[in-house]
């Protein structure tokens, strides 16, 4: 009579056997299945074995909140300071890519904080959108948004947002010399004229972030500017501009430093 022999194979033995268990640690990080990470840790799984986002265990636990892990491979020795294929840490990570509910604000704790990085701002208004007007000429229009001053008016609802709600996470300089980073904004003001009702208008911002000494371009993206025609304001006369632009400008200030400080640290310190 033939016998069928069942072998039960402990980790260490599949380890032996070239079996790797760097996907099963990053998902239990990721999960903070604490009990599990030790398991595999133990079992010689890699602390900087990465995922198709050169993501390690360390990094996603950290995205994710998972503030034991976060503790436990730390003190296994896995490194804070490595990046991912976007230059994040598991600090950018947890700070400004975070997900689901767990508890960030203890992983930052953790985590070495980054120095932090320099933003030099250069912001200026464009009338390229301004098509027409039912009260003037387009010169008249062009001089009358000018004069509403909407390039100095997001500089300071920027920088107002950046020293109170900002958690003082970048350095405002003022000449990009020096800089890690140049923040370039452009406000784009429209108007059509849509008689008889009066102007119809609409704000959309452009925004670049430059990577200096290099100038080189690592971010593009346009906020605001998302109104349907027939849900965007009317104008019934060029005095009414200045109601209706100016209180766009403070709402975007916030997204607009967010996004641009994302990307401050994952660039800093990467050439």
């Amino acid at each position: 009579m033939r016998f069928l022999a069942v072998v039960v194979l402990s980790a260490s033995a599949l380890f032996a056997q070239g079996e790797d268990y760097s996907a099963d640690l990053r998902q239990a990080a990721l999960h903070g299945r604490i009990d599990q990470v030790k398991a595999f840790l133990d079992d010689g799984a890699s602390l900087e074995a990465v995922d198709a986002n050169g993501r390690t265990p360390l990094m996603l636990a950290a995205q994710h909140g998972q503030a034991s892990t976060v503790e436990l491979l730390l003190g296994r020795g896995a490194n804070p300071s490595a990046r991912d294929r976007d230059g994040a840490t598991a600090y950018v990570l947890a700070m400004f890519n975070s997900a689901g509910h767990g508890k960030h604000e203890a992983v930052l704790k953790l985590l070495p904080k980054p120095p932090r990085p320099k933003m030099a701002l250069e912001v200026k208004w464009s009338p390229v959108k301004l098509a027409s007007s039912c009260f003037a000429t387009r010169d008249v229009l062009t001089r009358t948004v000018d004069d509403l001053h909407l390039d100095d008016k997001f500089l300071r609802a920027f920088g107002a947002y950046a020293q109170i709600s900002g958690r003082n996470l970048v350095e405002l300089v003022g000449q990009p010399a020096g800089a890690d980073g140049l923040l370039r904004v452009e406000l784009q003001p429209s108007s059509i004229c849509a008689a008889p009702g009066g102007d119809t208008l609409n704000l959309s911002i452009d925004v670049g972030v430059l990577r200096e000494p290099d100038g080189k371009l690592v971010m593009e993206k346009t906020f605001g500017g998302a109104m349907k025609r027939f849900n965007s304001p009317l104008a019934a006369n060029l005095e009414q501009y200045a109601v209706i632009f100016q209180p766009w400008i403070k709402p975007h200030a916030g997204p607009i430093y967010w996004a641009a400080a994302a990307e401050l640290y994952r660039i800093a310190g990467v050439r």
